[in-house]
């Protein structure tokens, strides 16, 4: 039992970080809410996150809590730069974007053998995003968009951390997203999205194929205040891979469910803030995000 336990400790510094910008998983939970399928008009638009996580649990592969004592934070600043073009393809406008965070993380492990113990803290530029497109189109009440993100590993990797920002591999995510918005003031918006990682060349670990979404159902209050509820979901559809053998059982999961409001100064200007209780994971930790997203158009 013991040398089980300890094997999981030495796994945590490999499940802790798809939650926190970085480790063997790039995928950025939790950053779509209101109007995610809607792309922006023609022209040049910023939007700017800043993102708390939390956690002091981490789970195994059968949701339980593993008994150590565990403590991750990170605190991200991320900025996306859009550009809609007045191209259409399909009848959808054509556009691009690039996304850079900034992520400082930190993770204790304690309570366990002097060897496995952790203290450590980085920050650094993440894994930077970037799309060859996105495709949007609108109607009355539907508005949709499809992409492709490519991961790049820009972030700062070293094999011999327990905690790293960046992954040390190439992700790929084909993403679409959905918007239902009602003249009467109801909206609905879901972000699907599939990750393809490569191998880590250092680790040669393969991290699985992974499905995650976004989500949030609002409702507008009064003129420029929209409130609701907002969340996400991750579940791996492949086990990892090490060195090329298959890691049984090594699939990650987690939900996550939370308020969310969104204050509009002007069309092109608006405000949002949300906060994301993490439940049913398994392979990871279990926390709480908290975001503050300013949206510009110019």
């Amino acid at each position: 039992m013991k040398s089980k336990l300890y094997a999981i400790i030495i796994m945590v510094s490999l499940i802790i970080p798809a939650t926190m910008f970085g480790g063997e998983s790039s995928a950025i939970l939790g950053t779509e809410d209101f109007f995610a399928g809607a792309l922006p008009p023609p022209g040049l638009h910023y939007i700017n996150y800043l993102a708390y996580y939390s956690a002091d649990e981490v789970m195994d592969g059968d949701g339980d809590k593993i008994p150590i004592d565990f403590e991750a934070t990170a605190v991200a600043e991320v900025a996306r730069g859009i550009y809609v073009s007045d191209i259409t393809v399909l009848g959808a406008n054509l556009g691009w974007h690039v996304v850079v965070p900034l992520v400082y993380r930190k993770v204790e492990i304690k309570d366990v053998p002097p060897s496995m113990a952790v203290d450590e803290s980085r920050a650094s530029i993440g894994d930077i995003y970037f799309s060859p497109f996105l495709l949007g189109w609108h109607s009355k009440l539907l508005h949709c968009v499809v992409g492709l993100d490519i991961i790049a590993p820009t972030g700062q990797y070293n094999e011999d951390y327990a905690v790293n920002i960046g992954s040390n591999h190439w992700t790929f995510e084909p993403a679409v997203a959905i918007s239902l918005i009602d003249p009467s003031g109801f909206s609905a918006s879901v972000k699907l999205m599939y990750d393809i990682h490569t191998e880590n060349d250092d680790t040669k670990l393969k991290t699985g194929q992974q499905f995650h979404c976004d989500y949030n159902v609002g409702m507008k209050i009064v003129d420029g205040l929209r409130v609701g509820a907002c969340g996400y979901y991750l579940k791996g559809v492949q086990a990892d891979q090490i060195d090329g053998t298959t890691d049984p059982g090594s699939e990650e999961q987690v939900f996550a469910l939370g308020p969310s409001a969104m204050y509009s100064f002007s069309p092109s200007l608006h405000l949002v803030g949300k906060a994301q209780f993490e439940m049913e994971a398994e392979n990871r930790p279990e926390g709480t995000f908290a975001w503050l997203k300013l949206i510009c158009s110019f």
